[in-house]
């Protein structure tokens, strides 16, 4: 099950109002861009990638390398990458990188986020994601119950936008471009459809003490964590690149159009 913070949604308002980076009495607003992209190898996740080929393919690095040249057309000040928050590790591999003493892996947060930040010049790179503390305790008699019906349930939901959605993504993934597939990843429709998933999973399991509920609970906090930490280091400034699973794109476009101190920037512009 996903983790998250049980005070995601106290610590954000907390946040904004006593001395957020991002606050009333600066300004100028941050331009942001999230930009949902797909696993480009294995992850044990809701999704898995169906990628027949390695991005580290000459094919594939191509590919990578026309869409860094196009996102670097935004000129972003800060790449902020999906990884736990201040991890050490992806800092120092981030400076092997850029001192030439780091080989990239075949994953988005390297190919597309190392390789953006570096493009820009800039000689750090910002992870932002956390999970936090569960929502559910997974040792208890409850948490048990919910964590037995999750893994017997998630292929069950019957949601034809959100399959219809993976189905295009299956297929892009296989017998697309990178490219292709990033351009359908951040339209409307397809950010919409993922996130239906959520509105029907949410009123499953409530025999197995409200389980869909307390999954989509943990997704959403997590999401509200993650745009916390979003905040913690932009300033106004700013022009910024958040690169991460398509499936977060929803909220977070969402908290960003939403701050009067933000600017949204949709990443088609820039994937033309």
């Amino acid at each position: 099950m996903r983790n998250v913070r049980v005070f995601g949604a106290l610590s954000l308002a907390f946040f904004l109002l006593l001395g957020a980076p991002i606050g009333a009495t600066e300004t100028g607003n941050a331009k942001v861009m999230i930009l949902g992209v797909a696993h480009l190898i294995a992850k044990r996740d809701v999704h898995n990638s169906v990628f027949e080929d390695s991005p580290l393919s000459p094919t594939r690095q191509a590919q990578i390398a026309g869409i860094v040249l196009r996102l670097a057309r935004f000129h972003p000040t800060k790449v902020l990458v999906e990884a736990p928050m201040d991890d050490p590790l992806v800092a120092d591999q981030y400076r092997r990188y850029l001192a030439g003493r780091f080989a990239l892996p075949g994953d988005e947060l390297h190919q597309f986020g190392f390789r953006l930040a570096a493009s820009a010049g800039d000689g750090a790179i910002y992870p932002i994601d956390t999970f936090g503390p569960h929502l559910v305790d997974d040792t208890t008699p409850s948490g048990k119950r919910i964590d037995t019906y999750l893994k017997t349930a998630f292929t069950s939901v019957s949601d034809a936008p959100a399959d219809a959605y993976t189905a295009r993504m299956n297929s892009l993934e296989l017998n697309g471009t990178y490219l292709d597939l990033l351009r359908y990843l951040n339209t409307d429709a397809a950010i919409k459809a993922n996130a239906s998933f959520y509105s029907v999973f949410v009123g499953m399991g409530r025999a197995a003490d409200n389980a869909g509920s307390a999954y989509v609970s943990q997704w959403y906090a997590r999401n509200t964590y993650i745009f916390s930490n979003i905040l913690s280091v932009i300033r106004p400034v700013d022009r910024v690149v958040v690169i991460l699973g398509q499936g977060h794109e929803y909220l977070l476009r969402e908290f960003v159009r939403l701050n009067p101190h933000l600017v949204s920037v949709n990443p088609l512009n820039y994937l033309r």
